[in-house]
Protein backbone atom coordinates (compact mmCIF):
# COMPACT_ATOMS: atom_id res chain seq x y z
CA UNK A 1 0.00 0.00 0.00
CA UNK A 2 1.38 3.16 -1.05
CA UNK A 3 2.21 6.66 1.29
CA UNK A 4 -0.49 8.16 -0.05
CA UNK A 5 -3.36 5.37 0.77
CA UNK A 6 -2.00 4.99 4.05
CA UNK A 7 -2.98 8.74 5.30
CA UNK A 8 -6.15 8.43 3.76
CA UNK A 9 -6.96 5.46 5.72
CA UNK A 10 -6.09 7.38 8.90
CA UNK A 11 -8.23 10.47 7.88
CA UNK A 12 -11.19 7.97 7.80
CA UNK A 13 -10.90 5.99 10.88
CA UNK A 14 -10.38 9.31 13.03
CA UNK A 15 -13.58 10.97 14.56
CA UNK A 16 -14.59 14.18 13.40
CA UNK A 17 -13.57 17.75 14.48
CA UNK A 18 -15.12 18.58 17.69
CA UNK A 19 -16.40 14.65 18.92
CA UNK A 20 -15.09 12.71 21.58
CA UNK A 21 -13.63 9.78 21.06
CA UNK A 22 -15.60 6.92 22.53
CA UNK A 23 -14.30 5.09 25.96
CA UNK A 24 -12.51 1.69 25.70
CA UNK A 25 -15.49 -0.74 26.30
CA UNK A 26 -13.21 -2.01 29.18
CA UNK A 27 -12.10 0.96 30.61
CA UNK A 28 -13.28 1.73 33.88
CA UNK A 29 -15.79 4.94 34.67
CA UNK A 30 -14.22 7.77 36.35
CA UNK A 31 -16.80 7.97 38.63
CA UNK A 32 -18.10 5.21 40.71
CA UNK A 33 -21.77 5.16 42.00
CA UNK A 34 -21.77 5.71 45.73
CA UNK A 35 -23.47 2.89 47.66
CA UNK A 36 -26.89 3.90 49.00
CA UNK A 37 -28.28 1.89 51.84
CA UNK A 38 -32.12 1.36 52.92
CA UNK A 39 -32.96 2.56 56.70
CA UNK A 40 -34.02 -0.81 57.71
CA UNK A 41 -30.34 -1.46 57.02
CA UNK A 42 -28.96 1.51 58.68
CA UNK A 43 -31.19 1.02 61.83
CA UNK A 44 -30.12 -2.34 61.88
CA UNK A 45 -26.16 -1.32 62.07
CA UNK A 46 -26.82 1.09 64.69
CA UNK A 47 -28.58 -1.53 67.08
CA UNK A 48 -25.43 -4.10 66.61
CA UNK A 49 -23.08 -1.22 67.16
CA UNK A 50 -24.63 -0.16 70.27
CA UNK A 51 -25.43 -3.77 71.58
CA UNK A 52 -21.41 -4.22 70.71
CA UNK A 53 -20.82 -1.28 72.76
CA UNK A 54 -23.48 -2.09 76.03
CA UNK A 55 -21.86 -5.34 75.96
CA UNK A 56 -17.74 -4.28 75.93
CA UNK A 57 -18.84 -2.10 78.38
CA UNK A 58 -20.49 -4.10 80.69
CA UNK A 59 -17.52 -6.57 80.15
CA UNK A 60 -15.04 -3.62 81.28
CA UNK A 61 -16.96 -2.73 84.47
CA UNK A 62 -17.39 -6.72 85.55
CA UNK A 63 -13.66 -6.93 85.46
CA UNK A 64 -11.92 -3.88 87.29
CA UNK A 65 -10.17 -5.23 90.42
CA UNK A 66 -11.35 -2.64 92.34
CA UNK A 67 -14.44 -3.78 94.03
CA UNK A 68 -14.82 -0.40 95.62
CA UNK A 69 -14.52 1.67 92.24
CA UNK A 70 -17.08 -1.45 90.53
CA UNK A 71 -19.62 -1.14 93.28
CA UNK A 72 -19.70 2.47 94.87
CA UNK A 73 -18.77 4.35 90.95
CA UNK A 74 -19.59 1.72 88.33
CA UNK A 75 -22.64 -0.05 87.71
CA UNK A 76 -21.30 -3.17 89.00
CA UNK A 77 -24.24 -4.63 90.08
CA UNK A 78 -25.88 -4.05 86.44
CA UNK A 79 -22.83 -5.36 84.91
CA UNK A 80 -23.06 -8.73 87.14
CA UNK A 81 -26.69 -9.14 86.20
CA UNK A 82 -25.90 -8.90 82.85
CA UNK A 83 -22.86 -10.79 82.19
CA UNK A 84 -23.85 -13.93 84.86
CA UNK A 85 -23.76 -17.16 84.33
CA UNK A 86 -23.62 -16.95 80.56
CA UNK A 87 -20.98 -14.84 79.57
CA UNK A 88 -18.95 -14.78 82.53
CA UNK A 89 -15.18 -15.72 82.16
CA UNK A 90 -12.38 -16.43 83.86
CA UNK A 91 -8.91 -15.89 83.09
CA UNK A 92 -6.88 -17.54 85.86
CA UNK A 93 -5.96 -20.25 83.62
CA UNK A 94 -2.79 -18.22 83.23
CA UNK A 95 0.08 -17.38 85.75
CA UNK A 96 0.92 -15.82 88.21
CA UNK A 97 -2.49 -16.91 89.88
CA UNK A 98 -4.33 -20.18 87.51
CA UNK A 99 -6.88 -21.86 89.73
CA UNK A 100 -5.75 -24.70 91.53
CA UNK A 101 -8.95 -26.68 92.87
CA UNK A 102 -11.51 -28.43 91.53
CA UNK A 103 -14.89 -26.66 92.53
CA UNK A 104 -18.09 -28.72 92.79
CA UNK A 105 -21.81 -28.56 94.39
CA UNK A 106 -23.28 -31.81 96.20
CA UNK A 107 -26.88 -32.28 97.22
CA UNK A 108 -28.60 -34.18 99.48
CA UNK A 109 -32.23 -34.17 100.86
CA UNK A 110 -34.90 -34.96 103.20
CA UNK A 111 -37.39 -37.17 102.01
CA UNK A 112 -40.99 -38.46 103.60
CA UNK A 113 -41.12 -42.05 103.35
CA UNK A 114 -44.85 -43.62 102.87
CA UNK A 115 -44.65 -44.27 106.86
CA UNK A 116 -44.25 -40.51 107.69
CA UNK A 117 -40.75 -40.61 109.19
CA UNK A 118 -37.85 -38.67 106.85
CA UNK A 119 -35.10 -40.43 105.54
CA UNK A 120 -31.48 -38.66 104.59
CA UNK A 121 -30.21 -39.53 101.27
CA UNK A 122 -26.88 -39.74 99.73
CA UNK A 123 -24.80 -36.63 98.63
CA UNK A 124 -24.37 -36.57 94.70
CA UNK A 125 -22.26 -34.66 93.19
CA UNK A 126 -24.58 -32.52 90.78
CA UNK A 127 -21.30 -30.91 88.87
CA UNK A 128 -19.91 -34.60 87.98
CA UNK A 129 -23.13 -35.02 86.32
CA UNK A 130 -23.37 -31.49 84.83
CA UNK A 131 -19.37 -32.08 83.01
CA UNK A 132 -19.79 -35.57 82.40
CA UNK A 133 -19.85 -35.29 78.30
CA UNK A 134 -17.13 -33.28 76.95
CA UNK A 135 -19.42 -30.74 74.75
CA UNK A 136 -20.63 -29.73 78.43
CA UNK A 137 -17.32 -28.95 79.67
CA UNK A 138 -16.64 -26.65 76.52
CA UNK A 139 -19.47 -25.02 75.32
CA UNK A 140 -21.44 -23.49 78.54
CA UNK A 141 -20.44 -22.52 81.90
CA UNK A 142 -21.69 -24.88 84.28
CA UNK A 143 -24.71 -23.60 86.54
CA UNK A 144 -23.29 -25.94 89.41
CA UNK A 145 -19.44 -24.21 89.59
CA UNK A 146 -20.75 -20.68 88.83
CA UNK A 147 -23.25 -21.61 92.24
CA UNK A 148 -20.29 -22.55 94.25
CA UNK A 149 -18.29 -19.80 92.91
CA UNK A 150 -21.30 -17.44 94.44
CA UNK A 151 -21.51 -18.76 97.81
CA UNK A 152 -18.24 -19.83 99.36
CA UNK A 153 -16.71 -15.92 98.70
CA UNK A 154 -20.36 -14.80 99.89
CA UNK A 155 -20.36 -17.13 103.45
CA UNK A 156 -16.47 -15.68 103.66
CA UNK A 157 -17.71 -11.88 103.87
CA UNK A 158 -19.97 -13.11 106.66
CA UNK A 159 -19.06 -12.45 110.58
CA UNK A 160 -18.25 -15.75 112.22
CA UNK A 161 -21.28 -15.74 114.59
CA UNK A 162 -23.09 -14.98 111.16
CA UNK A 163 -21.60 -18.18 110.25
CA UNK A 164 -22.13 -20.57 112.60
CA UNK A 165 -26.30 -18.89 112.21
CA UNK A 166 -25.83 -20.11 108.17
CA UNK A 167 -24.87 -23.54 109.29
CA UNK A 168 -27.75 -23.81 111.27
CA UNK A 169 -31.00 -25.63 109.64
CA UNK A 170 -33.86 -23.22 108.37
CA UNK A 171 -35.88 -25.64 106.73
CA UNK A 172 -39.31 -24.24 108.47
CA UNK A 173 -38.78 -20.62 108.25
CA UNK A 174 -37.09 -20.44 105.38
CA UNK A 175 -34.76 -17.48 103.92
CA UNK A 176 -36.63 -14.63 105.90
CA UNK A 177 -35.96 -16.09 109.17
CA UNK A 178 -32.29 -16.48 107.83
CA UNK A 179 -31.99 -13.10 106.89
CA UNK A 180 -33.62 -11.71 109.93
CA UNK A 181 -31.30 -13.64 112.26
CA UNK A 182 -28.16 -12.47 110.24
CA UNK A 183 -28.98 -8.86 110.12
CA UNK A 184 -29.63 -9.38 114.11
CA UNK A 185 -26.46 -11.01 114.30
CA UNK A 186 -24.61 -7.98 112.92
CA UNK A 187 -26.22 -5.10 112.13
CA UNK A 188 -25.31 -2.54 109.35
CA UNK A 189 -24.17 -5.87 107.21
CA UNK A 190 -27.08 -5.82 105.00
CA UNK A 191 -24.94 -5.61 101.56
CA UNK A 192 -23.04 -9.07 103.00
CA UNK A 193 -26.25 -10.96 103.99
CA UNK A 194 -28.66 -9.93 100.82
CA UNK A 195 -25.18 -11.59 98.71
CA UNK A 196 -25.17 -14.69 100.78
CA UNK A 197 -29.02 -14.81 100.83
CA UNK A 198 -29.10 -14.52 96.94
CA UNK A 199 -26.28 -17.36 96.76
CA UNK A 200 -27.85 -19.25 98.85
CA UNK A 201 -31.14 -19.14 97.41
CA UNK A 202 -29.07 -20.04 93.52
CA UNK A 203 -27.88 -23.04 94.83
CA UNK A 204 -30.81 -24.68 96.78
CA UNK A 205 -33.08 -23.77 93.54
CA UNK A 206 -30.76 -26.04 91.61
CA UNK A 207 -30.51 -28.65 94.30
CA UNK A 208 -33.73 -28.72 94.43
CA UNK A 209 -34.57 -29.68 91.19
CA UNK A 210 -31.78 -32.04 91.35
CA UNK A 211 -33.19 -33.69 94.47
CA UNK A 212 -36.85 -33.88 92.78
CA UNK A 213 -35.09 -35.68 89.43
CA UNK A 214 -33.35 -38.36 92.10
CA UNK A 215 -35.44 -38.78 94.85
CA UNK A 216 -39.12 -37.92 93.30
CA UNK A 217 -41.83 -35.11 94.86
CA UNK A 218 -41.91 -35.58 98.56
CA UNK A 219 -38.61 -33.97 99.07
CA UNK A 220 -39.20 -32.10 102.42
CA UNK A 221 -35.79 -30.03 102.73
CA UNK A 222 -32.76 -29.87 100.78
CA UNK A 223 -28.73 -29.36 101.92
CA UNK A 224 -26.14 -28.23 99.68
CA UNK A 225 -22.44 -28.08 100.18
CA UNK A 226 -20.04 -26.04 98.28
CA UNK A 227 -16.33 -27.68 97.79
CA UNK A 228 -13.23 -26.38 96.81
CA UNK A 229 -10.99 -29.51 96.33
CA UNK A 230 -6.99 -28.16 95.80
CA UNK A 231 -5.14 -29.97 93.58
CA UNK A 232 -1.84 -31.64 93.90
CA UNK A 233 0.73 -28.86 94.38
CA UNK A 234 2.78 -28.55 90.93
CA UNK A 235 5.90 -29.26 92.70
CA UNK A 236 4.78 -32.44 93.89
CA UNK A 237 3.39 -33.31 90.59
CA UNK A 238 6.13 -36.41 89.91
CA UNK A 239 5.80 -37.12 93.53
CA UNK A 240 3.83 -40.83 93.92
CA UNK A 241 2.92 -40.12 97.46
CA UNK A 242 2.05 -36.51 97.41
CA UNK A 243 -2.04 -35.83 98.53
CA UNK A 244 -4.17 -33.27 97.69
CA UNK A 245 -4.51 -30.60 100.19
CA UNK A 246 -7.28 -30.77 102.32
CA UNK A 247 -10.75 -29.40 100.48
CA UNK A 248 -12.52 -25.91 101.85
CA UNK A 249 -16.40 -27.53 102.33
CA UNK A 250 -19.31 -24.71 102.79
CA UNK A 251 -21.70 -26.33 104.09
CA UNK A 252 -24.80 -24.51 105.45
CA UNK A 253 -27.36 -25.87 107.11
CA UNK A 254 -31.14 -27.66 105.66
CA UNK A 255 -32.95 -25.26 103.56
CA UNK A 256 -36.71 -25.77 102.43
CA UNK A 257 -37.33 -26.89 98.86
CA UNK A 258 -36.78 -23.62 96.97
CA UNK A 259 -38.07 -22.84 93.25
CA UNK A 260 -38.17 -19.58 90.67
CA UNK A 261 -40.87 -18.69 88.75
CA UNK A 262 -40.72 -20.14 85.45
CA UNK A 263 -38.73 -23.04 86.10
CA UNK A 264 -39.62 -26.54 84.60
CA UNK A 265 -39.56 -29.24 87.18
CA UNK A 266 -40.27 -32.31 84.60
CA UNK A 267 -37.87 -30.85 81.93
CA UNK A 268 -35.27 -30.33 84.27
CA UNK A 269 -35.69 -34.16 85.41
CA UNK A 270 -35.43 -35.07 81.89
CA UNK A 271 -32.21 -33.45 81.78
CA UNK A 272 -30.81 -34.00 84.81
CA UNK A 273 -30.97 -38.18 84.25
CA UNK A 274 -29.76 -37.52 81.03
CA UNK A 275 -26.41 -35.98 82.40
CA UNK A 276 -26.18 -38.78 84.76
CA UNK A 277 -26.56 -41.33 82.66
CA UNK A 278 -23.73 -39.76 80.55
Amino acid sequence: MSDARRDDARADAAPPEGASAAPAADAPSAERPVPRFSPGAKAGALVVALIVVFHASMTAVYNVPSAEIRERILPGAVARSYLEPFFQQNYRIFAPNPISEDRSLRVRAWVETASGSRRTTEWVDVTAAEISSFHRRLLRKQLTIVGVERLVPAFRALTEEQQDIADENWHESGFPGLREALLEAAPGTERAVDQFIRASEYVTAYGTQAAYALWGPDVVAVQVQAVYDPVIRWEDRNDPDARRPTATIVNPGWRPPTEFEGQDRERFAEIFRGMLDG
